[in-house]
């Protein structure tokens, strides 16, 4: 259940409201900013986290993306693991009905078997560049659990 978010202006109840041209906070060792419903930063230009190592989001939904006419747009991301292995049992189930269908013999069959057995040919190899490229979806900054 999302937490609504009440303007500083029609909030009723203690707040401390800062008004300035420039807010720095710097903590030298860390530094903890802490809600028990709703953290919002909000800013009407450009928003940056900088770091030098690494960037955690723990929680156990992520939503990247904006609301369009109050409408969630998001597209649930894919994730590649599975993605490859589903994509692997496809190109295994199309090469196996490929052998099935146009075995590797010199007796050809069916209507037109000489372009036939060039089709399958040409299927297989493509076939065969799609499985050599299924690490390539694999991103090399983004990680999801």
């Amino acid at each position: 259940m999302a937490t609504t978010f009440t303007q500083e202006d029609q909030f009723v109840g203690k707040q401390i409201l800062i008004d300035s041209d420039r807010l720095v906070f710097n903590g030298r060792d860390d530094s903890v900013f802490s809600s028990k419903n709703l953290f919002l930063f909000k800013t009407d230009g450009e928003f940056h986290v900088n770091g030098k190592s690494n960037m955690f989001l723990n929680s156990p939904t992520v939503y990247i993306g904006p609301i369009e006419n109050g409408q969630d747009v998001n597209i649930p991301a894919v994730r590649s693991r599975e993605l490859k292995l589903i994509l692997g049992d496809l190109i295994g189930a199309l090469e196996m009905f490929s052998s099935i269908q146009y075995p590797n013999t010199s007796g050809l069959s069916g209507p037109n078997p000489a372009v036939n057995l060039g089709l399958s040919q040409t299927i297989l190899k493509d076939l065969a560049k799609v499985r050599s490229r299924l690490d390539d979806m694999d991103s090399k900054k983004v990680f999801i659990k």
